[in-house]
């Protein structure tokens, strides 16, 4: 799957953002017919049936409507995902908001990051999409936490009025890579305890956790606090195997996929990126590549692979899980800097 960034402004000011590099500083948008191109080009590989509308704030992209009604008649997509904050849902006409492909994943913050108002807003829109527009299992939740004391206990009221059996976790980490002196497995380690409390908390509730990309690396959990989640995660695989595919249960609960295979972001001026971790070093215009099967291939060989001979913190060095490159160490932003020194 591709993403595509249509505008670069926002209306919030998340503390974590991953796109900082981009976000609110001078916000650029994709005009429509660049829109065009990056569409065609994210589905361009025939394997791939989902493409990702991003911010910013997607809702803010003037051409949105345009924009979802070119992607939702693409017999390319079965699905077309918008990452949305939700707090301009309004923007969105009925006849789309009601049609099977759309889905959203929703960035759900805390009422003190986001501020009360868009919090409400937010959570007014997401019962309305649930009621009016048959939004069951065509969204979920998405939690950032980015502090040891990060407080999640807004969204066990949700997840229980909205009656989710998955939320999607990421443990973010900074843009640029900076850890105060730190070492990525040692931030890693200060974010166990928050992170596994959430999982904990959710299955308390009957909801499993999907970890995105930025997941506790594997050593980072001791055998005992690795085999306390498998039976929970055994207890959701039995009763709910036919919803999920088996990629999605390598993430469900307790991770056991470590590394990351290439995610391409579209940026507005149609130069594509690795990721945003890595905004600063993968950038490559999408019209000098035939296909994304292409570019992901590039990236791969690139990126990937020679990150794999990059340690993020000492302790990776000897470790036979980064050799075998079943383990990345957490975000390729840890290595950027020694990946690409002097290019």
């Amino acid at each position: 799957m591709a993403n595509i960034m249509v505008t670069e402004g926002c209306n919030l000011r998340c503390p974590y953002c991953f796109a900082e590099e981009f976000v609110n500083h001078k916000p650029k948008e994709m005009t429509l017919e660049d829109y065009k191109v990056a569409l065609d080009f994210a589905l361009s590989d025939h394997n791939d049936t989902q493409v990702g509308i991003i911010g910013g704030e997607p809702l803010l992209y003037s051409h949105i409507e345009e924009a979802l009604r070119l992607a939702l008649s693409d017999p390319r997509t079965d699905n077309v995902m918008i990452y949305t904050n939700a707090v301009h849902l309004e923007r969105i006409p009925e006849d789309i908001l009601n049609t099977k492909k759309f889905r959203m994943l929703v960035n759900c913050n805390s009422p003190e990051d986001m501020g009360e108002e868009a919090f409400e807003k937010m959570v007014d829109n997401l019962f309305r999409f649930q009621r009016e527009y048959h939004g069951d299992g065509r969204f979920r939740l998405s939690i950032n936490i980015y502090k040891p004391d990060f407080d999640y206990s807004y969204v066990g009221w949700l997840a229980q009025e909205m009656k989710f059996d998955v939320i999607r976790l990421s443990i973010s980490v900074p843009q640029s890579g900076a850890l105060n002196g730190k070492t990525p497995l040692e931030y890693f380690h200060d974010m166990k305890l928050v992170s596994m409390r959430f999982v904990a908390d959710m299955i308390k509730l009957g909801v499993m956790t999907g970890f995105d990309c930025n997941f506790l690396p594997k050593c980072v959990l001791t055998d005992a606090e690795f085999d306390s989640f498998k039976g929970p995660k055994e207890m959701f695989h039995q009763a709910l195997d036919r919803r999920y595919s088996n990629s999605f249960w390598e993430r469900a609960i307790v991770c056991e996929v470590h590394n990351c295979s290439p995610v391409v972001d579209i940026l507005p001026d149609l130069q594509a990126i690795r990721c945003f971790g890595m905004s600063e070093y993968t950038k490559q215009d999408i019209r000098n590549f035939r296909s994304i099967k292409q570019l992901r291939k590039f990236y791969a060989d690139n990126v990937d692979r020679p990150a794999l001979a990059v340690s993020s913190s000492p302790e990776c060095v000897k470790c036979l899980d980064r050799q075998l490159g079943t383990c990345s160490g957490g975000c390729l932003v840890f290595k950027g800097k020694e990946l690409f020194a002097g290019k």
